[in-house]
């Protein structure tokens, strides 16, 4: 039987604009966990060249505040899933379950390629779900 509070119990934040990722990080906006206790990082890639070899792994800070600067690295027993960016015109799905308020995803790139990348974090498992 279908789930009709899905809507309810989950929420949904634009983590990374669609942007060229070439050979610098690039780490994504705060991503506020307030009210939910894991997330769904989605990372999506456009046409362009990435491969086995050229590729982007992803790495996640989680911080008190919305800074980067002040974040540390996750715990790795805290990330569920972590696959390696590695085709174009695909999602990648990473699933964490951070300890602070807020979480930021790096994305840290191989080599020198030309694809757009964006990231979409879906929260879910909040603290008080609906009762009806």
């Amino acid at each position: 039987m279908a789930n009709f509070d899905f809507g309810q119990v989950t929420a949904f934040s634009l983590a990374l604009k669609p942007q060229l990722v070439t050979t610098s990080n690039v780490n994504t906006a705060a991503i506020d966990m307030a009210g939910f206790e894991g997330v769904s990082i989605a990372t999506i890639t456009g046409e362009g060249t990435i491969n086995a070899t050229v590729n982007v792994a992803l790495t996640f800070y989680e911080g008190d505040d919305d800074t980067r600067a002040n974040a540390t690295a996750l715990a790795s027993s805290r990330v569920l899933s972590n696959p390696v960016v590695n085709s174009n015109a695909t999602a990648f799905k990473a699933v964490v379950v951070p300890t602070k308020r807020y979480l930021f995803a790096e994305l840290d790139p191989t080599a020198s390629h030309s694809c757009n990348l964006a990231v979409v974090a879906t929260k879910g498992y909040p603290t008080e779900a609906p009762t009806t």
